[in-house]
């Protein structure tokens, strides 16, 4: 062998040496690599917390298991290996293991898969398993157990607290309702749907506007505004309508309720019927003002009535009597009788009283066999007589009690307004005073009060006063004051009421309550009337020269201008002669002026409205007026009177009556507006119930005209037109 070769075989063998020890140090590596690999896997499978067992596919025999799934089982390691899945009582039945395989072979895999352990019971459990694999032909399955016991335990507390809370929610008595975020119904009660008549299916397809009525849509959209900025209300009355389209009274409290976001997603609502409670209100309020034997008026009802009377009479110089009735020895038929006798006495002279007034008279009782009857409407001493002689008569007739006639007389005193007494009760002093006169002269007759202090000199105050009156419009000692009236929301002037001052020469500024009624007897309102039409429009056009745009100026019309045929003509010509549209002229006439001659105020009232002039009702409420006539006549306004508006706050009724009529001329489509308001809880309330509209001390009392104009335009322009049309 030459060296050559010799070198190339040592080469060869060296190269072959070399490469056989590299490929067997990387074999060693990669087999350690695995081995730490096993080593991991069987550490992570062994150690893992959730249960694991490795199986044969087709019999459920175990191969291995970690320590997780020996816990599980409460067995020891070795007494579970070499064993199949049904002998350890993993499934309960067989069949339940061929469901498990079949999934398997069906999905490739199991995933979630309920297992019930039989001798776990109690417990709940779900089996998962990866993509089986093949050993020697065989397939094999490596299987995770999940223990999902609190989980399920949880789950049906759950909805064991949902289905008690669903019961409770159903067996409340108050309504429950949600709203979703288009204010749709979405959850309603059973006490919801009862109220209302509707199945819960139905009310998903409507919103609360489909149960309300009309004239609250627009407060209601307020308040939910409200609830979506701040989370909630106020709870607040309101009304709402069945299925049968009665109307109800409920009580609302609404929350706003959130999604995961924190947005806003809709609204619950709570609702109670407060139709028992407004009942029982009722009765208590007639109860507190109505005598319990008789159901008449008692004298808390009548002092108030009484009152309002005597405000409206002094506005309107108007006349009233009292008439105050005493049973003739009422006593000894009660003693003799019994006191079941008399007290069904009492209630057939009431009733029998009762159906010889007038529907604007008051009959009140006073206490025991007391009355007294308030006359409001065409009174003068010849037609409280003629009431008196009726009633006089009514006791010429024997009254029968079932079987028994029983006979009696009555004593009667009349006190009138404003001869005999300013106030409340010295009208019904002097008519008590009047009464036992008529006892003293004989019992069974009628008697006015005579004043000991009624004199020559009374008398030729009056006329002095009617002749003063007379020449005052042709001395200028008549002004006009204006009384702002104001939108509540704005503070903004939307017109002024006009209101008759006299300065008298000798006495200084007169109140109207002193010479209107002057005025109404001796004919010189008509005189009056008109000074204060022409007036009025002449100040408006000084004011709308100068810059100061009033949007609307107030008069009252009397009972006697009302009655005048060329009244719309003269209206038209004052306007004319004052440069002034009709529209900025609103008419106002009492409630009570209306009802004693609708059929010729109609005509009038309708020729007004075609002339374009504003009409208004005043005093509203005061006068039991038709709702019938009320929705012919061709009014834009109405004023709630402020006999009402003054006990806002402290008078229960007060209130109530004053919500009505806001809703009733809401619904009607007429403006309100209410005078009177003083204080800052009366404008809050009117505000709540939807009144737009006020005046009152709160704002400004009547003002002359530079005064109104300095506050309410501060710039004036044009001052030399004014002027010249003063001149």
């Amino acid at each position: 062998m030459t060296p050559a070769v010799f070198f190339a075989f040592i080469t060869v063998v060296t190269g072959l040496t070399a490469f056989c020890f590299f490929f067997y140090r990387r074999r060693q590596r990669r087999k350690r690599e695995r081995q730490h690999v096993v080593q991991r896997l069987r550490i992570a499978f062994y150690n893992t917390p959730i249960s694991a067992c490795i199986t044969r596919l087709h019999d459920g025999y175990i191969v291995d298991i970690n320590t997780a799934f020996a816990d599980l089982l409460e067995r020891e390691r070795a007494e579970l290996l070499g064993k199949n899945t049904l002998e350890i009582q993993l499934w309960q039945t067989p069949s339940r293991r061929q469901q498990f395989v079949a999934q398997i072979e069906k999905k490739g895999r199991a995933t979630d898969f309920p297992l019930d352990i039989a001798n776990r019971p109690g417990g709940y459990y779900l089996i998962n398993t990866i993509a089986p694999f093949f050993m020697e032909e065989e397939a094999y399955i490596v299987s995770y157990l999940i223990d999902i016991t609190l989980e399920k335990k949880s789950e049906a507390q759950l909805d064991s607290d949902v289905i008690r809370f669903k019961k409770l929610y159903e067996s409340m008595l108050d309504g429950y309702t949600r709203l979703d975020k288009d204010g749709f119904f979405q959850e309603c009660n059973r006490a919801f749907c009862e109220a209302l008549g509707y199945t819960e299916e139905e009310l998903r397809n409507m919103t609360p506007r489909n149960i309300t009525p009309t004239y609250l849509h627009e407060r209601d959209a307020r308040i939910e505004e409200q609830v979506k900025r701040q989370g909630f209300c106020e709870l607040y009355e309101k009304e709402q309508i069945r299925k049968d389209g009665s109307v109800f009274p409920i009580e609302l409290q609404l929350y706003a309720s959130y999604d995961n976001n924190n947005e806003c997603d809709g609204m619950w609502g709570i609702v109670r019927d407060i139709s028992k409670r407004k009942r029982d209100q009722a009765d208590i309020d007639f109860l507190a003002h109505h005598d319990p034997l008789t159901g008449l008026p008692n004298r808390n009802l009548l002092l108030d009535r009484l009152e309002h009377a005597l405000e409206r009479a002094r506005r309107e110089g108007n006349h009233l009597a009292v008439l105050f009735i005493d049973l003739d020895r009422f006593k000894n038929i009660s003693s003799t009788l019994g006191h079941h006798a008399g007290d069904a006495l009492l209630q057939t002279v009431a009733r029998n009283m009762n159906l010889l007034l007038r529907g604007s008279d008051t009959l009140a009782c006073m206490s025991g066999d007391e009355f007294v009857v308030l006359l409001e409407e065409n009174i003068n001493p010849h037609n409280v007589s003629v009431v008196a002689e009726k009633l006089t008569d009514l006791f010429m007739r024997p009254f029968l009690l079932k079987t028994q006639e029983i006979y009696i007389t009555a004593s009667i005193g009349i006190s009138l307004f404003p001869s005999d007494s300013e106030d409340a009760e010295t009208m019904l002093k002097h008519a008590n005073l009047a009464m036992f006169k008529a006892k003293q002269d004989g019992r069974n007759t009628y008697r006015f009060y005579e004043s000991e202090n009624t004199t020559a000199t009374d008398a030729f105050e009056h006329l002095a006063l009617e002749n003063a009156l007379r020449s005052a419009i042709k001395h200028n000692e008549l002004l006009l004051y204006y009384q702002p009236q104001i939108e509540i929301s704005t503070k903004k002037l939307i017109g002024v009421e006009a209101l008759v001052r006299w300065r008298h020469p000798e006495q200084g500024m007169m109140p109207p309550g002193r010479f209107i009624p002057i005025a109404e007897d001796s004919g010189i309102i008509n005189e009056i009337g008109a000074w204060v039409l022409r007036t009025a429009c002449c100040q408006m056009g000084i004011w709308r020269r100068q810059g100061f745009d009033v949007p609307r100026m107030a008069i009252n019309l009397s009972m006697q201008q009302l009655e005048r045929a060329n009244l719309v003509e003269t209206v038209r010509q004052e306007l004319e002669n004052a440069g002034l549209e009709a529209n900025l002229l609103e008419l106002e006439v009492t409630e009570s002026i209306l009802m004693r001659q609708i059929g010729q105020a109609l005509k009038i009232l309708n020729d007004l409205e075609r002339l374009g002039v504003y009409l208004a009702i005043d005093d509203f409420g005061t006068g039991y007026s038709s709702l019938a006539y009320l929705s012919r006549l061709p009014m834009r306004r109405l004023k709630i009177d402020y006999s009402f508006t003054r006990d806002i706050g402290k008078n229960n009724s007060s209130e109530i009556i004053t919500r009505t009529i806001i809703a009733l001329g809401n619904s009607l489509g007429l403006e309100v507006i209410a005078e009177g308001v003083e204080r800052q809880e009366q404008e809050d309330f009117l505000r709540r119930e939807g009144c737009l509209l006020t005046q009152g001390f709160l704002y400004d009392q009547p003002i002359p005209p530079d005064a109104l104009m300095s506050k309410y335009c501060p710039r004036p322009v044009n001052p030399v037109a004014t002027s010249a049309k003063t001149k």
